[in-house]
């Protein structure tokens, strides 16, 4: 009789683990299935959130296991709905690996891993060195999407860098990537702005600059390469100033096809503050 008893709770607790496994596989094929089909929230993914201590940490796990680290960066944001604020996002038990490789070949994967490699790839320094001279700083906060209302009413499609010091043509602004000049020149809105293409065809986008370097459209230039000098220019006719306080505004802006449109810089901004070059400012 015990024999008996302990023969059907073996089989009893059999067919539980049988059920749990059949029934996990079942909502991994429709999860799978959902996102071989699906068109992704773009306003989601343009908020790009995932905090600069995620994104570190991220880079020090893939280099030392040697992985993928904009691969783990897209399997993360879709299966946390383009969210990663917290060290458990990024789990390693996200999804079993056969499962990764049937994800990896979804259109979708493979549009969002274009993307994510457009951004963080080729970041090396923040915008604003240091000021070993003076000691002056720079702050800014998120203000994706904020109103805007001169030329009608907009929404703000970057992060303002704001000095402590409020003089145009103090700050030196240098390159956050590597890349290829690919617009020099005034605009209305932006003033006198620069826009560097980098090498995974992100494009990285100053504004409100007092003066340029020595630079041209055309022009490759290195990562920390002086591009130009903070200001507050636009709003008006060429030459413009005055406008508003003197700041840097840094545009993310993605171009693949017909498809194009801005990302929020500001925690791509929040990793690279700890990327500062050291400047004597004049």
């Amino acid at each position: 009789m015990k024999r008996t008893r302990i023969y059907i709770l073996g089989v009893i607790l059999i067919a539980i683990v049988i059920v749990f496994q059949l029934s996990y596989l079942r909502e991994y094929n429709k999860f799978l299935d959902f996102y071989e089909k699906a068109q992704y929230e773009e306003d989601d993914f343009r908020k790009l959130e995932m905090t600069d201590h995620v994104y570190e940490s991220l880079l020090k796990e893939c280099e030392a296991n040697k992985e993928d680290v904009i691969e783990r960066i897209t399997l993360a944001m879709l299966i946390r709905d383009f969210s990663l604020t917290e060290r458990k996002d990024i789990t390693k038990t996200m999804l079993p690996e056969k499962y990764v490789k049937r994800l990896k070949k979804t259109s979708l994967y493979k549009k969002l891993y274009r993307y994510y490699s457009a951004i963080y790839k080729d970041l090396m320094y923040f915008p604003v060195p240091l000021d070993l001279t003076n000691g002056e700083t720079v702050g800014f906060e998120d203000g994706w999407m904020d109103g805007r209302n001169y030329g009608g009413k907009r929404y703000h499609e970057g992060t303002d860098i704001i000095p402590s010091r409020k003089k145009s043509g103090y700050y030196p602004i240098v390159s956050i990537t590597d890349g290829v000049v690919e617009q020099k020149g005034w605009l209305e809105k932006g003033g006198y702005r620069i826009g560097i293409r980098s090498p995974h065809g992100g494009y990285f986008y100053y504004a409100h600059l007092a003066s340029y370097a020595d630079i041209n459209e055309g022009d490759q230039v290195k990562a920390g390469q002086l591009l130009g000098f903070m200001g507050n220019t636009g709003y008006g006719k060429e030459g413009t100033v005055g406008q508003f306080i003197v700041h840097l505004h840094m545009g993310i802006y993605l171009n693949y096809g017909e498809e194009e449109f801005s990302v929020n810089p500001y925690w791509v901004l929040k990793y690279l503050e700890k990327r500062k070059l050291k400047y004597q400012f004049s």
